[in-house]
């Protein structure tokens, strides 16, 4: 199959072979057979019908912060939606599009008085790859700011939810099934100075506890029920542990880093060992936070 089978109007925007490893936190893994750049809605809908009638599958790209994607890569479309990036806050809300730098819309609604998104300082990734995984930390997910988003359902159709339709767990939602074009989150008034120094602060403890500087998926690992992830790993012994040129980094125990050459299955290697010592030392299951493409059995739920 050739680009010509795909409508004219996108071929400008797909390239074949895309190498995908630039475009993830962790720098691995192998091309996408097709890759779409969207800027627009008619981009996004033209290409899911576009794989929908091939017959291909379709993989929705955001930040690439927490993904693993595999060696001989993906099959299919690779749609990119790094082209949609506006961000209109009005009052108490925000009108995001999916391709938004998360530390973009936290530094927007800070700095035109929005308060709630500061929660969210120092996650990295976009806002549409937050709301399929429902991203968050301590102090919040993005599920907690929802009023409504606009998305492509599973069966290719454009449809706006409300908060109450929408499924949200740990780390997870229904969103990731298909693509999710905008969201507006609703926040309440605040004080700009007070929300950027709250940011700032929020932002300088994951700096100092986590290595920002090292290419990494962000998380390996969910956190199980009322415990750290980080701390049980560290506790088994895992701290340093060593695939080839993936490693379980010194300063936090539930991020592995890409030490320059590391490859997709030297990863999921060192995900495998860590589960296991973990498993021995504590009876603890791990399940993984990181997105595998292709999907495996290393993959989550």
């Amino acid at each position: 199959m050739s680009i010509a089978a795909f409508p004219k109007r996108l071929h400008e925007r797909l390239r074949c072979n895309e190498p995908l490893s630039p475009h993830t936190t962790l720098r691995v893994g192998g091309p996408a057979e097709y890759y779409v750049e969207a800027t627009s809605l008619r981009d996004v809908a033209d290409t899911v019908h576009a794989a929908r009638e091939l017959g291909l599958p379709l993989h929705v790209l955001g930040g690439g912060s927490n993904l693993l994607i595999a060696d001989e890569g993906v099959k299919g479309v690779v749609l990119c939606l790094h082209g949609m990036k506006s961000i209109n806050v009005f009052g108490s809300k925000v009108q995001v599009q999916a391709g938004a730098n998360l530390s973009t819309l936290v530094n927007r609604c800070s700095a035109e008085g929005l308060a709630g998104p500061q929660t969210l300082a120092g996650i990295p990734g976009t806002v549409g790859g937050a709301l399929a995984m429902n991203a968050g930390g301590r102090y919040g997910e993005i599920a907690d700011y929802v009023e409504r988003v606009i998305w492509i359902n599973p069966e290719g159709e454009l449809q706006s939810l409300y908060r109450e339709e929408i499924k949200f767990a740990y780390r997870i939602s229904e969103l990731r099934h298909g693509v999710v074009i905008e969201a507006v989150l609703q926040g309440t008034v605040g004080d700009r100075k007070a929300l950027i120094a709250h940011a700032r602060d929020i932002l300088q403890q994951k700096l100092a506890a986590q290595p920002y500087s090292e290419f990494s998926a962000g998380c390996a690992f969910k956190n199980p029920m009322g415990q750290s992830a980080g701390k049980i790993i560290d506790l088994a012994g895992c701290k340093g542990l060593r695939v080839g040129g993936a490693q379980v980094s010194d300063r936090h125990g539930n991020f592995i880093i890409n030490t320059g050459e590391a490859r997709a299955a030297e990863v999921i290697e060192l995900m495998r060992q860590v589960t296991q010592r973990v498993f021995e030392a504590h009876g603890i299951e791990l399940q993984p936070e990181v997105q595998v493409w292709p999907r495996r059995g290393l993959q989550a739920a």
